[in-house]
């Protein structure tokens, strides 16, 4: 999720499915710090054996592993993998199977996975109505394919564009909604570049429904207005319920639609992440949104509270992503 150089027209298909931030540190850092605090969460929800499926540049580091090496003359894109996920404590026994095709085009894997993993590429452009609706159009896309190589029950967690929740036209959420469960998200603040300030992306949690069970998630098919600067500005419902989700300083665009998006401040960006996943995974608890057949432990090892949902720790810490080494 690279910024590049700012265009007038409408980003193509073709280049909507371009990874943008292939192999770029920044955004590989980024990935990196979602995934120090998402897997503790998900471990904490029961996802931590079985199948995981991933997909985009940056997705081998949400799932806590080096990024992978692309042949020499091999173009940007995709390039799946498979990961079984041994039944413990950690993630970092991970064993990778890079696959030389796009993850949905592997039809075995339908309905299969346990975690989805995805970096939805997209390419920060001058905001204009046409713009939004293709990255929305597209991200909802790639979402609902995330959806489907689930197993019921399964997890799928994407790094997309703030438009596919912010967008005005509900009609791609709602079919989500017809399937999953918001489990949760969370806006990230824009890394500083070159051409100015880029643009913040979005974590998003869905949960693939078990067969016949109603919808316990968080409501995310509709859009909200919400006071900013004595102007109102739109934003997903979710995060009109729940502001301390956009990590944080908001501002509103000037151009284009107005939307709710957090400045570049990235103080203690590590410490803010882990409590936000804090609250999304006591949240999923409560609401019965878990690993299929999970039930949690009641009284957890105080020994492990700092990285499990349910006991946050409020002290000072350096942000990790200063210190972060790919």
């Amino acid at each position: 999720m690279n910024p590049t150089t700012t265009t007038n027209s409408p980003p193509s298909p073709a280049e909507l499915h371009r990874a943008m931030g292939a192999g770029d540190p920044a955004a590989l850092a980024d990935a990196w710090q979602v995934s120090r605090h998402l897997w503790p969460m998900l471990r904490a929800l029961g996802y931590e054996s079985g199948y995981l499926g991933g997909r985009g540049a940056n997705s081998d580091a949400l799932a806590g592993r080096a990024p992978h090496l692309r042949p020499a003359g091999a173009p940007p894109g995709y390039l799946a993998f498979v990961a079984v996920v041994p039944n413990a404590a950690m993630h970092d026994r991970i064993r990778l199977h890079h696959q030389g095709a796009d993850l949905p085009r592997l039809a075995e894997h339908r309905g299969q996975l346990g975690v989805v993993l995805q970096d939805v590429p997209f390419k920060q452009t001058r905001t204009t109505p046409e713009n939004a609706r293709a990255l929305a159009g597209y991200g909802t896309k790639v979402l609902t394919e995330g959806i489907v190589l689930a197993t019921r029950g399964g997890i799928s967690v994407s790094l997309v564009h703030p438009q596919v929740l912010d967008s005005p036209d509900p009609t791609g959420r709602k079919n989500l909604a017809r399937q999953a469960d918001l489990v949760g998200a969370l806006r990230v603040p824009p890394r500083p570049s070159p051409d100015g300030l880029g643009m913040p992306f979005d974590v998003v949690l869905l949960r693939r429904r078990p067969t016949g069970a109603r919808s316990t998630g968080h409501p995310f098919t509709d859009i909200s207005l919400v006071p900013l600067d004595e102007k109102l500005v739109t934003t997903n419902e979710y995060f009109a319920a729940h502001p301390e989700h956009v990590l944080g300083p908001v501002l509103s665009r000037s151009e284009g639609p107005m939307l709710l998006a957090p400045v570049a401040d990235r103080t203690r960006l590590g410490q803010r992440m882990q409590e936000v996943f804090t609250r999304i995974g006591g949240a999923a608890t409560q609401h019965g949104l878990t690993a299929p057949g999970f039930l949690r432990t009641p009284t957890p090892d105080p020994a492990r509270t700092s990285s499990m949902p349910g006991a946050i720790d409020h002290g000072e810490r350096p942000d990790p992503s200063s210190s972060l080494r790919l």
